[in-house]
């Protein structure tokens, strides 16, 4: 199969994954420099939430978007490699192998009992 073309929305992802590491990490170390405060609840925990929440959801919003088009970009490049592709060709199938030699006589059927008809005789 050829290779799929360059995708630069799952390059763009791979970028935004570093820096969505890097903003997770920051957001661990100061959540546990802050933790009294945030396990009060009070206004800190509700300032915290909104400024590092909305980053945190905007970023995993763009990600998707990127995802999604990513998908259809690979789908689109797979179909057309598809189509791209030379179709077998019919003429050189294999044919089935039989269970007797090609110059042994074809069997004939045997007529049921109580018959007079040959079964390989055609009826018109």
């Amino acid at each position: 199969m050829r290779d799929l073309p360059f995708n630069k929305y799952r390059a763009a992802m791979d970028v935004l994954q570093r820096g969505h590491d890097l903003l997770v990490e920051g957001l661990a170390e100061e959540v546990l420099d802050q933790q009294e405060c945030l396990l009060e609840g009070g206004f800190q925990l509700h300032e915290f939430l909104e400024s590092q929440g909305a980053r945190l959801h905007f970023l995993g919003l763009i990600m998707g978007h990127l995802e999604q088009s990513a998908e259809i970009l690979e789908e689109e490049a797979m179909r057309r490699n598809q189509l791209a592709a030379p179709k077998p060709d019919p003429t050189h199938s294999r044919k089935r192998s039989r269970n007797r030699n090609s110059r042994a006589p074809k069997p004939r059927r045997q007529p049921p009992p109580n018959s007079e008809e040959a079964v390989d005789d055609i009826p018109f």
